[in-house]
């Protein structure tokens, strides 16, 4: 189990490392700021573009020898990327990445489906969100202290992390086709797509918002890439020690009260973060977001796994959060860069939003 969980890792990790360092990979690779910052679409949009249709293409496939096979893309370009001195060559390794994650992040979570009992799948899902909060939590840490040798080092994690899952080995789980089997019924898609929504909202008011919070501290604070990188660990770090926690709160209550009460708190945080007058203010307030932002994952995942043809949409259904983060740089930096309570208002404008589709698609379902 704690081999699938560090899996969980290793995708985060890789995402959001450039976040805090895009001047320094600007300065690098000679290109300027808006195209480092287009280095993190590099990774997202491939590998969101392959997860609508990952799970679905390998249903009928082991999970196990899924994995290995992707981490056998992902070992030789990791390499690339920690060595190359070109952009381009960069991009694709970074963006070959992106696809092998498309495949080990929703299958890892199918395979904790088949292994876990259902009342304790949302703690299981809480802990490997725990450790997708540790890779978005180390990743900033790590940038940072590496920027002060050679920016590129930090990927040394990434590449232990997956020879260690691919020599520690997997559990053989069956094919998730043959567990979608033991769900009846249709699928409803009018509250898929709801869940879509909100996955996208994840993606470009939460998670991808982890650069502006870097910038914004910089700025007004006047932090630099090592100080960045700790106020944007404290997203990572609340959602680490907190997400089992709200595991066990959706196997108690239902994961919908806990989804809409995540909407809740991610709106508030992101609209008070830039009227923080003090920095470590602004860091409660990114860590409560962050935690909304897992609790808000978990809670879908839970609740897709648990309709029918959960296994093969689940994929489908995560793709866009990544499709939010890749969409930040071009849709809510430029916002920002004109306004910075504009970008962040809007944002929790657009979480009470999903709030009410939500709560529309919960009495639908009753009803």
């Amino acid at each position: 189990m704690w081999t699938m969980y560090l899996g969980g890792f290793i995708g985060p990790f890789a995402g959001q490392s450039l976040a805090v360092i895009l001047p320094v990979v600007a300065g690098t690779f000679a290109i300027s700021l808006e195209q480092a910052a287009l280095t993190m679409s590099v990774y997202l949009v491939p590998f969101a573009t392959v997860m609508l249709v990952s799970t679905r293409l390998v249903r009928s496939l082991r999970p196990r020898r899924v994995i290995l096979a992707a981490y056998a893309v992902t070992i030789p370009c990791t390499l690339v990327v920690i060595l190359t001195p070109y952009w381009w060559l960069f991009a694709v390794a970074f963006a070959l990445m992106g696809i092998a994650n498309a495949f080990t992040m929703p299958v890892f979570q199918v395979m904790i489906r088949q292994l876990v009992p259902p009342s304790r799948l949302g703690s299981a899902l809480g802990t490997y969100a725990a450790m997708q909060s540790f890779g978005m939590l180390f990743a900033p840490v790590v940038a940072g202290l590496a920027a002060a040798v050679h920016w590129q080092l930090m990927f040394l994690v990434v590449l232990v992390a997956a020879v260690w899952v691919v020599l520690v080995g997997l559990p053989d789980t069956p094919p998730p086709v043959l567990a979608d089997r033991q769900i009846s019924g249709r699928i409803r898609w009018g509250a898929t797509v709801v869940h879509m929504l909100t996955c996208l909202a994840i993606g470009l008011g939460l998670i991808g918002a982890g650069m502006l919070v870097a910038l914004i501290v910089g700025e007004r604070f006047g932090l630099d890439p090592f100080g960045r990188g700790l106020v944007v660990m404290c997203g990572g770090l609340s959602a680490f020690f907190l997400s089992r926690r709200i595991g066990k709160l959706a196997d108690a209550r239902g994961p919908r009260p806990v989804l809409l009460g995540s909407l809740l708190v991610g709106a508030a945080a992101t609209a008070l973060i830039p009227v923080a007058p003090m920095v470590w203010l602004v860091a409660v307030c990114w860590a409560l977001a962050i935690l909304a932002a897992q609790g808000l994952q978990m809670t879908v995942n839970l609740i897709v796994l648990g309709s029918p043809g959960g296994s093969s949409l689940l994929s489908s259904v995560q793709a866009f959060r990544f499709y939010g983060a890749a969409l930040t740089p071009l849709v809510v930096l430029p916002v920002f860069l004109e306004s910075h309570h504009l970008a962040f208002w809007s944002i929790s404008a657009g979480l009470l939003g999903i709030l009410g589709l939500q709560a529309w698609s919960g009495a639908r379902a009753r009803g």
